[in-house]
Protein backbone atom coordinates (compact mmCIF):
# COMPACT_ATOMS: atom_id res chain seq x y z
CA UNK A 1 0.00 0.00 0.00
CA UNK A 2 1.23 3.39 -0.73
CA UNK A 3 0.58 6.41 1.47
CA UNK A 4 1.71 9.98 0.94
CA UNK A 5 4.92 9.21 -0.10
CA UNK A 6 5.47 5.48 1.71
CA UNK A 7 5.27 2.19 1.13
CA UNK A 8 3.86 0.05 3.89
CA UNK A 9 3.90 -3.43 3.52
CA UNK A 10 2.95 -7.06 5.43
CA UNK A 11 5.91 -9.27 5.03
CA UNK A 12 3.67 -11.92 5.47
CA UNK A 13 0.28 -10.92 6.53
CA UNK A 14 -1.32 -14.46 7.86
CA UNK A 15 2.26 -14.85 9.74
CA UNK A 16 1.69 -14.48 13.38
CA UNK A 17 5.49 -14.02 15.31
CA UNK A 18 5.88 -14.36 18.91
CA UNK A 19 8.71 -11.16 19.02
CA UNK A 20 9.08 -7.93 21.28
CA UNK A 21 9.48 -4.64 19.91
CA UNK A 22 13.33 -5.06 19.46
CA UNK A 23 13.25 -8.28 17.38
CA UNK A 24 10.07 -7.18 15.13
CA UNK A 25 11.96 -3.44 14.61
CA UNK A 26 15.13 -5.62 13.61
CA UNK A 27 13.15 -7.53 11.17
CA UNK A 28 11.72 -4.60 9.37
CA UNK A 29 15.18 -3.17 8.81
CA UNK A 30 16.27 -6.65 7.65
CA UNK A 31 13.38 -6.29 5.16
CA UNK A 32 14.62 -3.14 3.44
CA UNK A 33 12.27 -1.13 5.88
CA UNK A 34 11.28 -0.02 9.49
CA UNK A 35 8.09 -0.37 11.73
CA UNK A 36 5.59 2.00 10.73
CA UNK A 37 5.03 5.51 12.78
CA UNK A 38 1.36 7.07 12.42
CA UNK A 39 1.60 10.48 12.18
CA UNK A 40 -2.07 11.99 12.37
CA UNK A 41 -5.54 10.79 12.47
CA UNK A 42 -5.91 10.08 8.62
CA UNK A 43 -2.56 7.95 8.59
CA UNK A 44 -4.26 6.25 11.74
CA UNK A 45 -7.54 5.39 9.94
CA UNK A 46 -5.44 4.45 6.54
CA UNK A 47 -3.22 2.36 8.30
CA UNK A 48 -5.65 1.04 10.91
CA UNK A 49 -8.10 -0.08 7.44
CA UNK A 50 -5.15 -1.50 5.45
CA UNK A 51 -4.44 -3.79 8.73
CA UNK A 52 -8.45 -4.85 9.20
CA UNK A 53 -8.52 -5.21 5.48
CA UNK A 54 -5.46 -7.41 4.66
CA UNK A 55 -4.86 -9.18 8.08
CA UNK A 56 -5.97 -12.86 7.74
CA UNK A 57 -7.32 -13.23 11.35
CA UNK A 58 -8.12 -17.25 10.86
CA UNK A 59 -10.03 -18.01 14.80
CA UNK A 60 -8.51 -14.76 16.22
CA UNK A 61 -10.23 -12.03 17.12
CA UNK A 62 -7.66 -9.80 16.72
CA UNK A 63 -3.81 -8.87 15.58
CA UNK A 64 -1.14 -6.62 17.40
CA UNK A 65 1.29 -4.68 15.29
CA UNK A 66 4.59 -3.29 16.69
CA UNK A 67 4.70 0.46 15.59
CA UNK A 68 8.07 2.63 15.64
CA UNK A 69 6.44 5.33 17.37
CA UNK A 70 6.99 5.84 21.21
CA UNK A 71 5.10 7.01 24.40
CA UNK A 72 6.75 8.77 27.31
CA UNK A 73 4.56 7.71 29.98
CA UNK A 74 6.18 11.17 32.12
CA UNK A 75 5.33 13.65 29.73
CA UNK A 76 2.33 11.74 27.78
CA UNK A 77 3.88 12.55 23.96
CA UNK A 78 3.83 10.09 21.14
CA UNK A 79 7.25 10.32 19.11
CA UNK A 80 8.00 9.12 15.82
CA UNK A 81 10.68 7.10 15.42
CA UNK A 82 12.93 9.94 13.54
CA UNK A 83 11.71 12.26 16.96
CA UNK A 84 9.29 14.44 15.04
CA UNK A 85 5.63 14.19 17.01
CA UNK A 86 3.44 11.08 16.85
CA UNK A 87 -0.08 10.95 16.79
CA UNK A 88 -1.73 10.87 20.26
CA UNK A 89 -5.38 9.44 19.60
CA UNK A 90 -7.63 6.44 18.69
CA UNK A 91 -6.22 4.68 22.17
CA UNK A 92 -7.41 1.37 23.05
CA UNK A 93 -9.94 2.47 26.12
CA UNK A 94 -8.55 2.97 29.41
CA UNK A 95 -4.91 3.38 27.43
CA UNK A 96 -2.24 5.35 27.29
CA UNK A 97 -1.13 3.36 30.78
CA UNK A 98 0.79 5.55 33.01
CA UNK A 99 1.23 2.69 35.54
CA UNK A 100 4.87 1.26 33.98
CA UNK A 101 7.36 3.88 32.71
CA UNK A 102 8.79 1.17 30.63
CA UNK A 103 5.56 0.96 28.91
CA UNK A 104 7.33 3.31 25.92
CA UNK A 105 6.55 1.15 22.69
CA UNK A 106 3.22 1.70 20.69
CA UNK A 107 1.18 -1.38 19.55
CA UNK A 108 -2.02 -1.01 16.97
CA UNK A 109 -4.43 -3.62 18.14
CA UNK A 110 -7.00 -4.30 15.07
CA UNK A 111 -10.20 -6.51 15.37
CA UNK A 112 -11.85 -7.91 11.69
CA UNK A 113 -14.21 -6.36 9.98
CA UNK A 114 -17.04 -8.48 11.30
CA UNK A 115 -16.34 -7.18 14.92
CA UNK A 116 -18.34 -4.04 16.40
CA UNK A 117 -16.06 -4.32 19.58
CA UNK A 118 -14.84 -0.70 21.15
CA UNK A 119 -11.50 -2.86 22.27
CA UNK A 120 -8.91 -1.58 19.60
CA UNK A 121 -6.55 1.17 19.15
CA UNK A 122 -3.21 2.12 20.25
CA UNK A 123 -1.94 1.03 23.42
CA UNK A 124 1.70 1.28 24.76
CA UNK A 125 3.77 -1.54 26.43
CA UNK A 126 7.32 -2.59 27.28
CA UNK A 127 9.53 -3.18 23.68
CA UNK A 128 11.25 -6.37 25.22
CA UNK A 129 7.33 -7.51 25.56
CA UNK A 130 7.04 -10.77 23.69
CA UNK A 131 3.77 -10.88 21.72
CA UNK A 132 2.05 -12.80 18.88
CA UNK A 133 2.34 -9.97 16.06
CA UNK A 134 1.75 -9.23 12.75
CA UNK A 135 4.51 -7.96 11.25
CA UNK A 136 4.21 -4.22 9.49
CA UNK A 137 6.49 -2.41 7.75
CA UNK A 138 7.34 0.81 5.63
CA UNK A 139 10.19 2.14 3.30
CA UNK A 140 9.87 6.08 1.54
CA UNK A 141 9.16 6.14 -1.65
CA UNK A 142 12.61 6.75 -3.83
Amino acid sequence: MVYQNLIIWFPDDADRKYINGHTSSKNCIDNGGRLVDIVDKAMYDVVYNYCRDTVVFGSDDFVRIWLGSSYNTTTDIVTQSNGKPGYHGDWYPDFPTRVSETSTRLFLFVIPPSSTSKYHGLLNYPPTLKSAVVQLCSTNLM
